[in-house]
């Protein structure tokens, strides 16, 4: 008679990667490794998550949560990238093939080369805007590579970094505010917000036109100084707060 599985999916092939990984960490570190790999695809050993969605799964506290990762990483089990001392904030865990038992799906340099360009379009479409600042950080990379991992588009990203460089210039025209925007993270809870939004593309465009009125000003202002601010007010005071955009009910009724 031939032993078949209960259940057929879900199932985690536990070897001597496992049995490995029982001896090198502590119970409690081992446990979190088990949760990983059991939700992890099979064909990459990599998992985007947060460190309060771990504590939430496991019943632990962020500090414990913290810990177990880094012993983890310190022992070689897993690669980190993306975390910051933000619990809630989003990062990517990487089992290492020693303690991975499955091939992983092969990474040709094409695949590669694709991913770079999609980060150097990111690049393009945050420095395009005078509202930012002109690098794009370290954090800013790991940061976009994520969103492209999870599925983001570029479309959808540039949409964000649209809307959010709007609301910047609308700001800056009713209180004065001229800080530049400093990272991509800026950007983040506006793909939720989009997401959630069934918004037209002739709506973007409208969007689009506005923010290139905007930041035309904006660049005057800072090249002439206050008494140019003041002129560029007086050029259209009121079309301007409109696309402020403020509530998603007045982009649904755009």
């Amino acid at each position: 008679m031939s032993v078949r599985l209960k259940h057929e999916k879900g199932w985690f092939a536990a070897g001597v990667e496992v049995e490995n990984a029982l001896t090198e960490l502590t119970d409690g570190a081992f446990k979190l490794f088990l949760h990983l790999c059991l939700m992890a695809p099979r064909e990459t050993g990599l998992i985007l998550t947060s460190q309060t969605e771990l504590a939430q799964r496991l019943k632990k506290g962020h500090a414990t949560i913290r810990k177990y990762l880094q012993e983890m990483q310190q022992k070689g089990l897993c690669q980190l990238s993306g975390f910051e001392p933000i619990p809630f904030s989003r990062g990517r865990i990487e089992i290492t093939d020693p303690y991975w038992p499955y091939e992983r799906r092969d990474h040709s340099s094409k695949k590669q080369g694709t991913d770079n360009q999609a980060i150097d379009q990111v690049r393009q479409l945050l420095q395009q805007r005078s509202c930012v600042r002109a690098s794009f950080s370290t954090a800013d990379e790991i940061l976009a590579r994520k969103w492209l991992e999870e599925g983001t588009t570029l479309e959808r990203i540039e949409q964000a970094i649209l809307l959010g460089c709007t609301r910047k210039y609308v700001a800056w025209r009713n209180h004065h505010d001229s800080t530049p925007i400093s990272s991509l993270r800026y950007f983040e809870p506006l793909l939720e917000e989009i997401d959630q939004l069934k918004i037209s593309p002739d709506y973007w465009a409208y969007v689009r036109s506005r923010m290139k009125r905007l930041e035309q000003l904006w660049n005057h202002s800072r090249k002439q100084g206050r008494d140019a601010d003041r002129q560029g007010k007086k050029e259209n005071p009121g079309n301007l707060v409109d696309v402020c955009l403020s509530s998603d009910t007045q982009i649904q009724r755009k």
